[in-house]
């Protein structure tokens, strides 16, 4: 529910200067990864995660949804950056991806600015010469308020699928989604979406009074029509 400024500006993989607000369009929602690119263990893991759970998907990164990776290290440039995109366009193979799949860089300012927002905790740590830092993807709404976040390195399909159609106010997504997702809720402590029980009962009670209404009806038919054919 915090909203995020996203008036920062960045740098895209061919170094040309590019600001977060012009990312942000009407009914798609935007994945965000902290990360930094040069990382040699958990970022991987992270953002191999991403691109299999992307994949696993039937929506296409530009189409439906918007998807940044933003540099925490301000060294990294687009030397670091633009074969890191080629190399996960290459294994994401949808045609037209690349107007929907960001890596950005920035300087310390910028990147400063933004994760503070989003309340993301990173250190250089000098005896290991790399950052020391925690794993999650974000999912925010087109206008920059943080909707889910999941931590973690592993994301299920059908969550991330369930937070895109909450964040674009389900301009996305098939009726058997949003179906799904009024049976679903998010739960924090579980880092996933889990049935709501409430709903369910909704549902039942709302099938009783469906069938009961349908019973009553019936036998009113068939005793007006009894009756009538008494009269005659």
């Amino acid at each position: 529910g915090k909203k995020v400024n996203l008036d920062i500006d960045f740098f895209d993989d061919h170094g040309n200067p590019v600001n977060l607000k012009d990312f942000a369009v009407k009914g798609k929602p935007i994945l965000l990864s902290p990360v930094y690119f040069k990382c040699p263990t958990l970022c991987n893991y992270h953002m191999n995660g991403v691109m299999k759970t992307l994949k696993a998907l039937d929506w296409t990164a530009g189409k439906e949804f918007i998807y940044i990776a933003v540099s925490f290290n301000p060294n990294e440039t687009k030397e670091v950056s633009h074969p890191k995109k080629l190399a996960y366009l290459k294994e994401y193979g949808r045609a037209g991806a690349e107007t929907g799949f960001h890596l950005l860089t920035g300087t310390d300012e910028s990147i400063d600015l933004l994760l503070k927002q989003l309340e993301f905790r990173y250190r250089w740590d000098e005896p290991s010469k790399q950052y020391i830092h925690a794993s999650g993807i974000y999912v925010l709404t087109p206008d920059g308020f943080v909707s889910r976040i999941f931590q973690g390195i592993q994301f299920g399909e059908r969550d991330l699928r369930l937070a895109f159609m909450e964040a674009s106010e389900g301009k996305i997504g098939s009726f058997v989604d949003r179906f799904a997702l009024f049976c679903f809720q998010f739960d924090p402590r579980k880092n996933k979406y889990t049935i709501y029980a409430y709903r369910i009962m909704q549902m039942g009670a709302g099938f009783t009074l469906l069938a009961l209404a349908s019973f009553l009806f019936i036998n009113w038919r068939k005793s007006s029509k009894n009756n009538h054919q008494g009269v005659l």
